[in-house]
């Protein structure tokens, strides 16, 4: 039998459809096309990592030390938003990048530091309808950023400011995670948006420069890649760890400050490190031990620069209100790195700590052992810091080095306390104040030291430089010295340099020596700013004297010499501003300046005594030559002779 093969090949493919290549992938595309396909996996996260273990605690027993977290979150709740001590409101959509604002402003408004009061607020709620109205509000200004600015690349996306937002949105996973459970949409946003932030961030620190932006973004990394799980995730921490040590030994000096030399900094680093110790310590992981001791000593440097009243000095455009206060610091450094001599008396101060390190940690504090001390003696040498105290209540808190690049014209500038109120002050910080406010507060006159020819110390951009310093302490006296050649440029043999000496007999007096250095005829200033709160009146008793009070136990006499043009100024405007005093952004205040003035030939010698709590008359009288200075004070019937020669110091003292 003979079958016809073809025939049947082809009778068999006609019964059946033609199969086409590409009917399968067709298929497929429908299959992974269809809902639930399309989507990428939502970032997976690491359980058991708790950011914030305080805040299981935080009740309604900490209203009153949340209220100002509480009057930022009313703010926010209106559109208002604050920072650099300006307020911007948006009645319709929030503008992120707003005109005729600084980077400076555009940089807080995208860091979305207004989670945290947001989420301490509902936190404090006293009902659920309460806390879930709160969550209303932030869960729209995340969607709203990533609406607005999520697609962008401008100054939301730059280094500065993605350091701070990705801690602020773990921070909202943490302060809101049973409503992100309940809304799975904006957890997934929320979720994606840190990842793609955190994968920037990681690729930006590459080009960053070695300040304290780049130790934020080291605390950002790693706390994201304690967060979030996989290989990247694990990158991120790698990366944040690295970055964060290897800072901490090049920006810290060995002393405990900052190089910024910025209390500011100082304190907004230190925060830094101490909440990823708390972190390292929650999870039993260990701390290196030298970095341990380099983060105990920034937290003995604060403790250190610290005034009576517990706020730190104004000092190169620090300002109050932008780091957490020093107490706060103090008592989570305390906790973390086990120094009782830290903690600040009293309770658990403010929110943050509380949150930082939990209530474990607050019982911890509760029983550390408490030092009531004043002020010590030091010579912070590496940052360039010098306390001279006095009795207790008493500092005076000297800058006794070069100003940093973006610092303030404030060489040998200091801040004076007395009974444990501030007199003596430093202008402070501009802020985002219009010209001419913003030169005013960096210039050479808004701070207490001596102006020649009414220069700046500073000129085209080259920092006056300090050398031959001392700093003695000798039969009870203490004794500081430094030279600066700001004003060299001046003089046409470059030789036109400004020396400055204080001595301090702890309780009795300081002693503030100015020489001017060269050869020619020149007009010098010297100015002395004083707190907004202080009564100055003057005194004479037979040669001018002033008296700068706050209280009957907050008083010093201020005694000049060597010079007879004398004035006093306040709130002056036009046509350069004087007498001005700003401890936070956007404050500005009146505040009484004293100068003392001459038109003298060089080589000169002009000061003046501070004796606080005077009783009697006070006479100051110094006499010099090319080798030696010898200053006599008189003051509550006592003679103290002071003689310095070459570096060497030595007092004399009798009664009259």
């Amino acid at each position: 039998m003979v079958v016809d093969l073809e025939s049947l090949r082809v009778t068999w493919r006609a019964d059946r459809p033609a199969l086409r290549p590409s009917r399968v992938p067709g298929r497929l595309r429908s299959l992974f096309s269809a809902p639930g396909w399309t989507k990428k996996p939502e970032p997976r996260v690491r359980y058991g990592q708790a950011f914030l273990p305080g805040l299981a605690v935080l009740g309604r027993q900490h209203l009153a030390a949340a209220k100002p977290l509480l009057e930022r979150a009313e703010a926010v709740r209106g559109r208002r938003f604050t920072y650099l001590g300006r307020t911007v409101g948006f009645p319709g959509r929030i503008d992120w990048s707003p005109a005729g604002l600084s980077q400076a402003w555009q940089v807080s408004l995208n860091s979305l530091d207004d989670l945290l009061p947001l989420g301490v607020a509902a936190a404090l709620a006293p009902s659920v309808d309460v806390r879930r109205r709160w969550y209303d509000v932030a869960a729209p200004l995340v969607r709203e950023w990533i609406a607005g600015a999520g697609e962008s690349r401008g100054v939301a996306w730059e280094l500065p400011a993605l350091a701070r937002r990705v801690p602020n949105l773990l921070y909202l996973h943490a302060l809101f995670a049973a409503e992100l459970r309940a809304d799975p949409a904006q957890r997934r946003a929320v979720l994606e948006s840190l990842q793609e932030q955190a994968t920037a961030l990681a690729a930006a620190v590459a080009g960053q420069a070695a300040d304290h932006r780049l130790i934020g973004a080291g605390r950002a990394l790693f706390m994201a890649g304690r967060f979030f799980d996989g290989m990247e995730a694990r990158g991120w921490l790698e990366a944040g760890a690295t970055i964060l040590w290897n800072q901490l030994r090049e920006q810290v000096n060995e002393d405990g400050g900052h190089r910024s030399r910025c209390p500011t900094v100082h304190g907004l680093v230190l925060a830094d490190y101490l909440e990823v110790i708390a972190l390292l310590l929650a999870a039993n992981d260990d701390v290196p031990l030298w970095a341990r001791k380099r983060v105990k000593a920034m937290a003995d440097f604060l403790a250190r620069l610290l005034h009576p009243d517990g706020e730190v000095p104004l000092f190169h455009g620090a300002a109050l209100g932008v780091a957490r206060p020093a107490r706060e610091l103090l008592a989570t450094a305390a906790i973390v790195l086990h120094e009782p001599e830290l903690a600040p008396p009293g309770d658990l101060p403010g929110v943050w700590p509380l949150l930082v390190v939990g209530d474990a940690g607050r019982r911890t504090h509760a029983h550390l052992p408490r030092r009531r001390e004043g002020a010590a003696a030091r010579a912070l040498r590496r940052t360039g810091f010098y306390v001279l105290p006095g009795d207790p209540g008493d500092v005076f808190l000297l800058d006794g080095e070069s100003p940093p690049a973006g610092g303030h014209d404030g060489a040998f500038g200091y801040e004076l306390s007395v009974g444990g109120m501030r007199i003596v002050v430093d202008a402070g910080a501009g802020g985002e104040q219009p010209a001419p406010w913003g030169e005013y507060f960096r210039s050479t006159r808004a701070h207490n030291v001596v102006s020649v020819a009414g220069a700046e110390q500073r000129a085209n951009g080259r920092v006056p430089a300090v050398s031959d310093v001392h700093w003695v302490a000798r039969d009870g006296l203490l004794y500081f010295s430094g030279t600066h050649d700001g004003f060299a440029r001046l003089a046409l043999d470059l030789r036109l340099n400004h020396r400055r000496r204080v001595f301090c007999l702890p309780g009795r007096f300081w002693l503030v020596c100015d020489e001017l250095l060269g050869s020619g005829q020149w007009d010098v200033e010297s100015f002395i700013h004083f707190h907004p709160e202080v009564r100055l009146a003057a005194a004479c008793h037979g040669r001018p004297a002033f008296v700068a009070s706050r209280s009957d136990a907050a008083a010093v006499e201020i005694v000049p010499a060597g010079v007879r043009e004398i004035h006093v100024t306040a709130a002056v405007e036009t046509p350069a501003p004087q007498g001005w005093y700003a401890a936070r952004h956007g404050e500005r205040r009146p505040a009484p300046v004293l100068s003392l003035a001459a038109s003298v030939r060089l080589p000169f010698v002009f000061g003046y005594a501070l004796v606080p709590r005077s009783e009697g008359p006070t006479a100051v009288h110094f006499e010099h030559d090319a080798f030696r200075l010898h200053a006599r004070l008189r003051t509550g019937g006592v003679e103290y002779g002071m003689t310095v020669v070459q570096g060497d110091v030595e007092i004399v003292a009798h009664p009259l």
